[in-house]
């Protein structure tokens, strides 16, 4: 068996190794929770069926590339001739 001093580096690489091994548990643990709340909860009201090529639509039901873009502020106004 063992005498008094052998055992005691056996004891703590032993622990060392136990300790490394609940430690990636843990964290794969809470990498996966991570990562399942945060794909449940982003983007869900976004439509999926579109084609790739068309931008996604704005609220209000707008498409981003049809109609006429909104005038500045201060250019329908009209000018005074002198």
């Amino acid at each position: 068996m063992c005498r008094k001093g052998e055992c005691f580096v056996k004891e703590k690489i032993f622990l060392f190794v136990i300790g490394v091994l609940l430690g990636a548990v843990i964290a794969t643990g809470a990498f996966y929770v991570y990562t399942t709340t945060n794909n449940s909860s982003s983007c869900t009201t976004q439509s999926t069926s579109s084609t790739g090529n068309e931008p996604p639509e704005m609220p209000g039901g707008q498409s981003g590339q049809t109609g006429t873009p909104p005038e500045k502020p201060g250019a329908a106004t009209t000018q005074s001739s002198n």
